[in-house]
């Protein structure tokens, strides 16, 4: 008998005698493979009263959702007052943020030093609510160009034995962590507990420095800002992720995109949620699986990119207008706020 997929019940019995279509499923064996048993309606009855009787008492709908994001994976060591970090720069003005990575040397490759600014720097933007616009950039003729090998390197050395200061990579480390609060550490562990019931970790131990990374993208995604990503030249591998965790992107003409990785083996898994929510499904396999070198142009085609500009004089002109124009919007309402309401 033909049902239309949407008046299909699942919960439903077929009142129809047994050989006929949509009938119940018998209880004999079938060709070896094992029993097959229907359900009793006194079993489904019991199975619907009893998650009715679990949500009435849950009350899932008399909470407000929260869309704030968990932040108690982090121990932040500076905050926007009071920035000490040199490899990741933070700017507060008037209404808007500046985030810079500054290892141009390296290509602003990702490593401890980045990981451990950009953390405290996206936990001072969720602390500031009066900002309403964060901008990342970076210096140097690279955005980034996605992890360091160094610091891959550098844990192999680690598990051969080897002593190794950070984690192998040239950078500026200024600024000593902080050990983990109370609620971090609990936090961490309920994680981690998380991963492993998951399988997320089937073929090794728990990384929390894996499960750290999932977190930080997650915290930059959902950054209450307006966040505006300035690409002042080529981002490779997670550099692409960094573009993608943003709102609006502005690309300068020379820069490229690439998840060069995956010739390699390595599949971009904590940053493809991003990529794909910014790019769509099919964009996004065969930007992961082709590993295509994306011309700034191609990039605003796939949707990674919004602008294309010239050169970086013309990017930060149309940050600024794009700062003033939400400025206008929040002076409007401001002094619509402020017009008193006549009475009648």
């Amino acid at each position: 008998r033909h049902r239309a997929m949407a008046d299909w019940d699942p919960f439903a019995l077929d009142a129809e005698p047994p050989g006929q279509g949509g009938a119940a499923p018998s209880s004999q064996a079938a060709d070896g493979d094992g029993a097959q048993v229907a359900l009793e309606k006194e079993d489904i009855d019991f199975v619907t009263a009893e998650v009715l009787r679990r949500m009435a008492a849950a009350k899932p709908w008399s909470g407000l959702l929260r869309p704030e994001p968990d932040l108690r994976w982090h121990t932040p060591t500076c905050t926007a007052e009071d920035w000490r970090h040199k490899d990741v720069l933070l700017e507060v003005g008037n209404g808007a943020a500046m985030v810079v990575f500054n290892r141009p040397n390296e290509n602003n490759t990702l490593q401890d030093t980045i990981g451990f600014g950009l953390n405290d720097a996206l936990y001072a933007l969720h602390a500031r609510k009066d900002i309403r616009v964060a901008i990342f950039t970076a210096e140097g003729r690279m955005y980034s160009a996605g992890g360091d090998p160094k610091s891959w390197q550098s844990n192999a050395a680690r598990l051969r034995g080897e002593h190794v200061e950070g984690d192998g990579t040239v950078a500026n480390r200024c600024v000593e962590p902080v050990p983990p609060t109370e609620d971090v550490v609990k936090s961490s562990e309920a994680l981690q507990l998380r991963a492993y019931c998951a399988d997320a970790f089937k073929f090794g131990p728990v990384s929390m420095g894996q499960l750290s990374a999932a977190k930080q993208w997650h915290t930059w995604y959902t950054l209450p800002q307006l966040t505006i990503c300035l690409v002042n030249g080529s981002a490779m591998g997670g550099g692409v992720g960094c573009v993608c965790c943003c709102d609006y992107v502005i690309a300068v003409k020379k820069a490229y995109f690439v998840l060069s990785e995956v010739k390699i083996g390595v599949i971009p898994a904590t940053i493809s949620p991003y990529v794909i929510a910014k790019i769509g499904t099919s964009n996004a396999k065969r930007f992961f699986c082709a590993a295509e070198n994306l011309t700034a142009a191609r990039a605003m085609e796939y949707g990674i990119v919004d602008e294309v500009v010239e050169n970086m004089k013309e990017g930060h002109a149309r940050v600024q207008e794009i700062l003033r124009q939400i400025s206008a919007a929040r002076m409007v309402k401001k002094r619509s706020s402020e017009t008193p309401s006549r009475e009648k």
